[in-house]
């Protein structure tokens, strides 16, 4: 549920999601990543459906490059790091995104957002986080919240912008990367109980969505956002 609403109308409200996920593979936590990831694109799917007509093409096409070699360093380092040191370095991570883009607001640095390094960095973190944890969305959230975005436009854009992404992640987590055979038969059948509570969550979500004034929506996900590196780090 909480995954299908973050999709159509709240990104950042997840977090129980991907609490429950990782408990639900003790000692194998990182398995969940190709568990989540089918429910993921099945969500992508219907966010597309509700939100592709306002998406920022041009922003999804300067960061999609940088992304595709995120997704290649966090197959890596997906390989080699166990769940710990993973939860530490994105916790970090994030949180100093999340700083970052408030001392900017503060400092009044409008070049950055529109900089091509920014971007092509923020591409890159992108890629690798979601590669690694399907744990994107506090990075693309930074982002687009310094793009100074509506909602809507906010929407659009993250929801064809991660549609690509996890599509493109199936090969790589399903057995495509020797060692990252991360979705059987098993996890597909278990995505597949879950299913009606993925369902029920894109329709509250939109709905939700619709109800979220406009100058509270960007505010509400950076600090939803801000949930995820504090928990990674503090438990």
């Amino acid at each position: 549920m909480f995954f299908g609403m973050s999709k159509t109308g709240v990104p950042g409200i997840s977090l129980p999601g991907v609490l429950m996920m990782t408990l639900a593979f003790p000692a194998h936590e990182k398995l969940s990543t190709g568990a989540v990831l089918p429910l993921l694109v099945v969500a992508d799917l219907f966010a597309v459906r509700y939100y592709w007509r306002s998406a920022d093409y041009k922003r999804i096409v300067q960061l999609l490059p940088t992304i595709v070699v995120g997704l290649f360093v966090g197959t890596a380092v997906l390989r080699s790091i166990d769940h710990h040191q993973f939860k530490i370095c994105l916790g970090v991570l994030v949180l100093v995104m999340i700083a970052f883009e408030e001392l900017r607001r503060r400092m009044q640095w409008n070049a950055f957002p529109k900089s091509r390094w920014f971007a092509w960095t923020m591409g890159f973190l992108t890629g690798f986080t979601t590669l690694i944890g399907n744990a994107a969305g506090p990075v693309n959230s930074v982002y687009l919240a310094a793009q100074n975005f509506d909602k809507t436009r906010f929407m659009g854009t993250t929801s064809v912008l991660f549609c690509i992404v996890n599509l493109s992640k199936l090969p790589l987590i399903g057995g495509a990367v020797p060692g990252l055979n991360m979705i059987t038969a098993d996890s597909l059948w278990f995505d597949l109980m879950l299913l009606p509570g993925l369902l029920l969550g894109v329709f509250i979500g939109r709905q939700v969505y619709q109800l979220i004034p406009e100058k509270y929506f960007v505010p509400l996900v950076l600090l939803l956002n801000l949930i995820v590196p504090l928990q990674m780090l503090l438990f």
